[in-house]
């Protein structure tokens, strides 16, 4: 019987445990939504693979790829701030749980991913990816490596991929190539979209035959090519995920995922979050007074006073809060969690006068950038800058 090896996708991970669970807090008002569902995923994992090993890969530092192309990522939007305050306390858990995190300074986690598929895949150990990222479907090999989407809960194999890109696996890469990847701002090639892409690497199989074959082509489909030769092995490159790392990883001498998550120092991270519902029976007793409160949505003006009034009547007048730029805010207190869409509820002028009160604490990771989105739904970001920072 094969060993697994999962490897974990961090920052995906992350951001779709964000945008799947509505915004949870700790009785202090701390955003934990992320954390509870990356916590409840390994629990889950733990329970169904007990005796599997697992790997996280996370970014860190700038790509190699922003070096070559100074755009790649570009059309990606700022983190949100209630998202990342709490990517600590993500890596707090996965050193709690004593899951191994990798990263190389100049690579992306795809990069150590596709060099544990290829180091692995021929080994007795089965290959489990989990991420949604597209770019790693080009490691697909049945019996050897599979992506698990842990939204979907659905393993992707060889003819998923077939499905998804009408191209196998080893021909992802190249496809990426063609057609452009707007989630990496990756440009491929003009005019060219998925139905074109399946043609031509259906006829010459990578980019470089393509190439070698022009003659072979429409005049127009020449001229194409030839105008977008630039564009198209460029793509090429940043589409390509580098198998070379030499990573240090300690899958022999390391215990399994249900070993480490039943460790004490997962139970306590777990208390410190007051994710009660984790928390193994047995060590459930001083959990009892601790609760994971879901934040009530503001849909008018009463009750967007009411939730004024109750921020205001807060024991420690503290706040907290966040913003996104489709409009949502989230705000909380010790007591109570609150959110709202200011396009949908015109109440951003009641807003910033509460904001301001100089008996309130408001506490968020960057300010000045929620008071700028506020003030953008309102199209005013030009009056505020004439009276200065507001925090």
């Amino acid at each position: 019987m094969k060993n697994t090896l999962f490897i974990i996708d961090a920052y995906n991970l992350i951001y779709r445990m964000f945008y799947a669970i509505p915004e949870i807090t700790t009785r202090s008002g701390q955003p934990v939504n992320t954390i509870f569902g990356v916590a409840k995923f390994l629990k889950w994992l733990s329970e169904e693979n007990p005796n599997a090993h697992i790997i996280v890969a996370a970014d860190v530092g700038k790509s190699f790829r922003a070096d070559i192309f100074s755009e790649y990522k570009w059309t990606r939007e700022r983190m949100p701030d209630n998202l990342r305050s709490q990517i600590d306390g993500v890596f707090s858990l996965f050193h709690a749980a004593k899951i191994q995190v990798l990263s190389e300074e100049g690579y992306e986690a795809d990069d150590i991913i596709g060099s544990l598929a290829s180091e692995y895949k021929n080994d007795d150990c089965q290959i489990v990816i989990i991420s949604s990222d597209k770019d790693l479907c080009q490691f697909v090999v049945d019996d050897h490596v599979h992506i698990y989407d842990a939204m979907k809960r659905k393993f992707l194999k060889e003819k998923d991929v077939l499905e998804k890109f009408w191209v196998p696996a080893y021909q992802v890469r190249d496809y990426l190539a063609i057609v452009w990847d707007s989630s990496d701002n990756i440009p491929g090639i003009s005019g060219f979209w998925p139905k074109k892409a399946e043609d031509l690497l259906g006829k010459y199989e990578t980019l470089e035959w393509i190439y070698d074959h022009l003659g072979d082509l429409t005049p127009k489909m020449q001229l194409v090519l030839i105008d977008q030769k630039e564009n198209a092995f460029l793509s090429q490159k940043l589409a390509t995920i580098v198998t070379h790392l030499k990573v240090n990883t300690h899958l022999a001498t390391d215990s399994s995922l249900a070993t480490h998550m039943s460790e004490s120092a997962v139970i306590d991270f777990l208390k410190l979050y007051e994710f009660k519902s984790l928390i193994p029976s047995n060590h459930r007793e001083i959990q009892k007074t601790l609760e994971i409160r879901t934040s009530e949505i503001i849909k008018n003006k009463e009750a967007f006073d009411n939730m004024i009034k109750s921020l205001f009547d807060s024991e420690d007048k503290k706040i907290y809060l966040s913003t996104q730029n489709n409009g949502f805010v989230n705000i909380s207190s010790s007591q109570s969690a609150y959110s709202l869409n200011l396009y949908s509820l015109d109440v951003s002028d009641e807003l910033l006068k509460f904001l301001q009160n100089s008996q309130i604490t408001v506490i968020g990771y960057d300010l000045k950038e929620d008071i700028k989105n506020i003030l953008r739904i309102k199209k005013s970001l030009q009056w505020v800058e004439g009276q200065g920072v507001l925090f």
